[in-house]
């Protein structure tokens, strides 16, 4: 039965909700409160009655040679012990009872903390998973001061603790002179010692031993979540300093490169444009368009493939009555389907695959075939920009498409090893096409399958960013969502798929594969992390340093996005909605992959997610967008 990606947003919901309860949980016990002082007097025992109490334990050190002065003397005594050191130490604990003395609660974190209700259940189930007891013992709200915390002579604390012939006698079990009290008084004649109450412990309940076994994993483990976490921060910081060094060094050479190289003659060979195209009824008119008016000085021709669109996309497109416009008619068979059927009925060696929802400008089909002069050359991605960019929701993806796809493309031309031809605008040479078998339906993202399978084949793939098409982003949180899950699934899939160019001497092994795992899957697998750290330490941990360090990665991430800006010709007026993009757009993003990830994890096999279309693009005059 196929899962639903509810189960996936269960699975990552209580991950994180169990990471934060866990280093909470652990900051918690960890933090050693004041004691909350507690009232003298005496208890109503009979004349003569010792109840000796020592708090605060146990103690690894003390607390065995307290019950060893106690054994020796024969006195019986009652330890108001802390849960959090019973977590630490249930061995000790264990031993109190073992030889015969009575257990009760003092509080979780500090002898006196009973008297929050929180602190005496976390208590009690520190003693549920180390003794598997519930006590009513709570405290000793009267008692006999000794005065161990005020002085040292045992003369005096003896008298001190005989003051009111009897009653029971507060100690403290974090040093000897408590043991050493206990001595001293089973030597004074007519005396008994008696256990504060003679009500024995309860077994724990079920429920009281699983949070006790949950809250003790908690305090035991917490440390070595959090060095996990800083772990994880540390490599998140270096991954994401590291791409930043990549996008100002290696984008900024490839421009350079690019322009030293340019070959001096226009290259102009016939092309054809195949646009498949499933229910793209408000697009698909300013799209042909666009495409027929290019200023391409050799003949291009464009074949649309509708693949089984319910809502007369043919018919739109056939009612243009374009010179040089095919329409193609088949049954729903998937976009790879649709784009080798295009592809078969082609008359030309280039190839521009362009989506139903993009629009060229006139020149974009001459500046996307310029790398072809280069014969090793056997793809071209152009640059991909959002067209309905108004709105915080569009400027977020504009700043995404610049500060991201497009400089990483900068990049990776730069290492010879571009993973993603985007549909939106690419070309292929047929022969390079050939030699992969086609476009395949392998995975849910067909560009970047075909793409790796081309550079595997021994084609270089090239990026032409004077190519622009303008596409339409999806228009709401849902639907983006839907599409970014889409694509990332898709790629993993492609990266699991052709993983054995890992092993092989080629770009796409030595450096595609490689990047897409450290920026793609791994630094938005971690950079949450450093989030919910910054989260943790300015709410629980009250260390405001993580937010300084967020805060200063902040700003070098939006000066490298004002870089990308200029670098693709882009003005800077968008760069305001780049802080708070980082606060809740990427916070999407990284669900995305993380979703992504955990339904392969699952199993699941996801199906085509189509985006509504609004037809925000189809007014365009003349081929080209206005946008703001």
């Amino acid at each position: 039965m196929r899962r639903t990606p509810r189960l996936h947003w269960i699975s990552i919901l209580l991950g994180l909700l169990a990471l934060m309860c866990v280093v909470s949980f652990h900051a918690y016990a960890a933090t050693r409160p004041e004691p909350v002082p507690v009232a003298g007097g005496h208890r109503e025992l009979p004349d003569g009655a010792l109840a000796l109490a020592f708090h605060g334990g146990p103690d690894p050190k003390w607390t065995p040679r307290t019950l060893e002065r106690l054994d020796a003397a024969g006195v019986k005594a009652t330890f108001f012990v802390t849960g959090a050191q019973v977590t630490r130490h249930p061995d000790v604990a264990r031993r109190i009872v073992a030889e015969g003395h009575r257990i009760g609660i003092d509080g979780f974190r500090a002898e006196g903390d009973h008297v929050n209700p929180l602190n005496l259940a976390f208590a009690q189930a520190a003693l549920a998973d180390a003794l598997g007891v519930h006590t009513r013992l709570v405290g000793a709200p009267a008692e006999v001061d000794s005065g161990d915390r005020e002085y040292q002579d045992i003369g005096t604390l003896v008298r001190m603790s005989l003051g009111q012939r009897g009653g029971v006698v507060r100690l403290h079990d974090d040093g000897s002179i408590g043991g050493d009290i206990a001595r001293e008084l089973a030597k004074q004649p007519g005396y008994r010692f008696v256990f504060v109450s003679d009500e024995p412990p309860e077994e724990a309940s079920a429920r009281e031993r699983f949070t006790g076994a949950v809250t003790t994993w908690s305090q035991r483990n917490g440390g070595v979540v959090l060095v996990l976490f800083g772990t994880a921060i540390a490599i998140a910081a270096l991954l994401g300093l590291l791409r930043t060094l990549m996008q100002l060094g290696l984008a900024h050479t490839d421009r350079r490169l690019r322009r030293e190289n340019e070959p001096p003659p226009w290259f102009a060979p016939p092309v054809s444009v195949v646009v498949p195209a499933y229910n793209e009824a408000l697009n698909i008119a300013a799209t042909v368009r666009s495409i027929a008016a290019n200023n391409h000085v050799a003949d291009v021709e464009v074949i649309v493939v509708d693949d089984g669109s319910t809502d007369g996309t043919a018919d739109v497109a056939e009612e243009l009555d374009l010179p040089g416009v095919t329409v193609i008619r088949q049954t729903n068979q998937g976009k790879p389907a649709a784009l080798n059927a295009g592809v078969r009925e082609a008359a030309h060696d280039v190839l521009v695959l362009v989506d139903g929802d993009t629009i060229f400008e006139p020149d974009t089909i001459g500046q996307l075939v310029q790398p072809f002069a280069d014969t090793g050359v056997g793809a071209v991605s152009g640059n991909a920009k959002v067209g309905n960019r108004q709105g915080l929701l569009g400027r977020w993806q504009h700043l995404e498409y610049c500060a991201g796809s497009n400089l990483d493309r900068q990049i990776l031309h730069a290492l010879r090893c571009i993973p993603t031809v985007p549909g939106a605008v690419g070309a292929f040479r047929r022969a390079a096409l050939t030699d992969v078998g086609g476009v395949s339906d392998d995975t849910m993202a067909e560009d970047t399958d075909l793409t790796m399978a081309v550079t595997r084949a021994g084609w270089r793939v090239a990026y032409r960013p004077e190519a622009k098409a303008w596409t339409e982003a999806p228009a709401s949180v849902h639907g983006l969502f839907r599409q970014r899950y889409r694509w990332s699934y898709g790629t993993f899939q492609a990266m699991w798929k052709h993983r054995g160019a890992l092993v092989e001497n080629g770009p796409m092994g030595r450096f595609g594969l490689l990047y897409l795992l450290a920026f793609h899957l791994l630094l938005p697998l971690l950079a949450p992390v450093m989030d919910l750290f910054v989260l943790y330490g300015f709410l629980v941990a009250d260390a405001p340093l993580g937010l300084i360090v967020w805060t200063v990665f902040l700003l070098i991430q939006t000066a490298s996005a004002g870089y990308a800006l200029r670098l693709d010709g882009e003005s800077l007026r968008p760069l305001w909605a780049y802080p708070l993009q980082q606060l809740v757009y990427r916070q999407l993003m990284y669900v995305v992959v993380i979703q992504s990830l955990i339904t392969a994890l699952h199993g699941t096999q996801l199906r085509w997610m189509s985006v509504r279309r609004t037809g925000r693009l189809m007014d365009a005059p003349g081929g080209t967008v206005h946008v703001t």
